[in-house]
């Protein structure tokens, strides 16, 4: 009777051990992986995220980057082709009123990261947005104005607004990088999501 209770009593303990085990196992998680709360949280603390990328390389030629009906709003004058400081192919309005410069950076693949070091906060983040997306100002004086915004993580646009010499008593060149900030503007609303 002694041996028909021990074994007993061990099937149960081993029962009940085994139930336990179970029980803790389908409380443990499943998943390192973080949550997706958290990956929105650290793409909310992102400086450069970005959340509608558009893709600035879907239009090739930069004097396309601008509508006929957005350059009659700027005065601007007929386009020229330019080169930008990388190399890479860029376009230029310009009149005694002001000159445009657009810029596409679609050949580095380094994002707006890498300008923001250059012209951004002391941390090296951006310090301005145009129309949602991170962007900085640099070269800045009283009639001249670079903006570079971030148009997807590895794309950036670069737009060089100065006030000529008939546009200084323009009140709305008084500012020149409100005035670079809404001709980007312009161009992200041209560009294609990416």
């Amino acid at each position: 009777m002694t041996v028909h209770t021990t074994r007993t009593t061990l099937t149960t303990a081993v029962i009940l051990l085994a139930l336990g085990a179970a029980g803790c196992s389908t409380n443990m998680p499943t998943d390192p992986q973080p949550t997706t709360g958290s990956q929105t949280t650290s793409a909310a603390n992102d400086p450069f995220h970005i959340d509608k990328p558009r893709n600035l390389a879907a239009i090739s030629d930069p004097c396309k980057l601008l509508t006929p009906q957005q350059l009659q709003e700027l005065s601007a004058g007929p386009p020229e082709t330019d080169k930008s400081e990388w190399g890479q192919a860029a376009c230029r309005w310009s009149n005694q009123q002001l000159a445009i410069k657009v810029s596409p950076d679609t050949v580095q693949q380094q994002g707006l990261a890498y300008t923001a070091k250059i012209y951004g906060d002391s941390s090296g983040k951006p310090t301005a947005q145009v129309a949602g997306y991170p962007a900085v100002h640099g070269g800045t004086n009283d009639l001249r104005c670079n903006v570079f915004v971030g148009t997807s993580e590895k794309q950036v646009l670069s737009v060089s607004f100065s006030t000529g010499s008939q546009g200084r008593g323009n009140p709305e060149y008084a500012d020149p990088c409100a005035m670079g900030d809404k001709v980007a503007g312009m161009v992200l609303e041209n560009l294609p999501p990416a």
